[in-house]
């Protein structure tokens, strides 16, 4: 008879046997019969993944149990103790994604006024429905009372005005 390594692991032999329940039902007793041959002191973990796999379905938790029962009698203590002291895992539902949201912060102070001499329009488009909202153009225009002060500029030099550079030796 081969020895069981001393690193043998229980959870990943019920992780096993719960995933191989889960994609064949048909086969828990089977599958059961092994992971209790493969190794038997891992009874009460095995017997609570095998419960788990089944969704705790009487029916199938009576198979469990009196499979357990006939392949590892002596056993029967923490088989029976793992089977009394089931619960439901938990199920956690997936943490909603937090949505930030952010809003510019207006200051409470009022908009500029119009400088003198200057006057601020509404700009509408016509034939529009009033169902769909206006948008506003607005821009400061000189008020037409104001008088404008043009400046001339001077006229720019010509290039035999500029005096030449002088060549270095």
């Amino acid at each position: 008879m081969k020895s069981q390594p001393a690193s043998f692991n229980c959870e990943a032999l019920c992780g096993e046997l719960f995933a191989s329940i889960r994609a064949e039902p048909d086969k828990m007793v089977m599958r059961l019969e092994e992971a209790l041959v493969i190794h038997e002191a891992c009874a009460g973990e095995i017997v609570t993944a095998a419960i788990d796999a089944v969704n705790a379905d009487p029916a199938q938790v009576r198979k469990i149990v009196e499979t357990a029962m006939e392949l590892a009698p002596g056993r029967a203590a923490v088989i029976t103790a793992a089977v009394k002291s089931y619960t439901a895992p938990v199920v956690v539902a997936a943490a909603e994604e937090q949505v930030e949201v952010r809003r510019a912060v207006v200051p409470d102070v009022l908009p500029p006024k119009p400088l003198a001499g200057e006057v601020v329009r509404r700009a509408e488009l016509p034939l529009q429905t009033r169902s769909i909202p206006i948008i506003e153009v607005r821009r400061a225009e000189p008020a037409a009372s104001a008088g404008m002060i043009v400046e001339e500029l001077p006229l720019p030099k010509k290039l035999s005005d500029v005096p030449r550079a002088k060549r270095s030796k």
